[in-house]
């Protein structure tokens, strides 16, 4: 019991010294920006560790050579109109 006294007395004493960040303004505001960045730094390991797992969007690879379709001049679109009503 003897023991006990001693050590409630520095207890005591830390505490009413201010010691404890907590106590003052500045002290809170350094604990909630420390709160907050391990906060935001958790996100952004959670969130990578998300775009790294997820699959990759590869380019589609071509089979064969492009075609490209020649015509032998300009079709006007009244003439490819009139031949396509002509037709049914």
């Amino acid at each position: 019991m003897k023991k006990i006294g001693p050590l409630l007395l520095v207890a005591l004493l830390a505490l009413a010294d201010g010691g404890c960040s907590y106590v003052t303004k500045s002290g809170r505001q350094q604990a909630a920006y420390a709160r907050y960045i391990r906060h935001s730094s958790y996100n952004r390991m959670k969130l990578q560790r998300k775009l790294s797992s997820s699959p990759k969007i590869r380019p589609p690879k071509m089979e064969s050579e492009p075609t490209v379709a020649t015509s032998t001049g300009p079709e006007s679109v009244t003439t490819s109109a009139d031949s396509a009503v002509s037709q049914n």
